[in-house]
């Protein structure tokens, strides 16, 4: 009941105050009409300024103009810079990029000599513990003879899964090879 009674109060506080700011400023139409045709439009007074001052806020428009160009070729530096930045970090990366590729593929061919010369049975009891992956890789550079005799000694699921994913890379070579 307080908070009631407090706003109460202080509406009616903020009335009087109102009532008596209106009673010792009145405003009239006339004086709205007044301040109204005072107020400068800028085209007019645009038109109606003499030629020096016309002329002065040209100048300085185009000093404005001029600063922000120099700004925009500032930034368009700054930008140009970035982008050779980042044209560099690409091509290190790259350059990263093919050296892995490089060295896998150094890997994948040692592979492939070590698992050729080893009889069949041999190379199929190792092939059994490897990656699936690295397996595909493997057989993907063996001669076909070779491969397939180290197949028909390889636990039969393994087999299966890597013969399904050399059909399935053979596959998505002729797909790339067809979109380039």
């Amino acid at each position: 009941m307080n908070g009631k009674k407090i706003l109460l109060i202080a509406l009616i506080i903020n009335i009087v105050f109102l009532g008596f700011y209106i009673s010792v400023n009145p405003i009239s139409a006339a004086q709205e009409e007044e301040t109204q045709v005072q107020a400068p439009v800028p085209q007019e007074t645009a038109q109606s300024q003499d030629p020096q001052d016309q002329w002065e806020m040209l100048r300085q428009r185009q000093e404005q103009l001029t600063l922000r160009e120099q700004e925009l070729k500032e930034l368009e530096v700054k930008v140009e810079e970035k982008i050779k930045k980042l044209q560099a970090l690409e091509a290190s990366i790259q350059a990263e990029v093919d050296s892995y590729r490089q060295l896998s593929d150094e890997r994948i061919r040692h592979l492939v000599k070590i698992y050729s010369s080893m009889k069949p049975n041999a190379a199929a009891s190792l092939m059994n513990q490897l990656d699936l992956d690295v397996a595909v890789e493997v057989f993907l550079n063996m001669k076909g003879d070779i491969a397939g005799g180290i197949l028909s000694y390889m636990d039969t699921q393994k087999a299966a899964a890597i013969t399904k994913r050399l059909a399935n890379y053979r596959n998505k070579q002729t797909t790339v090879a067809e979109q380039k």
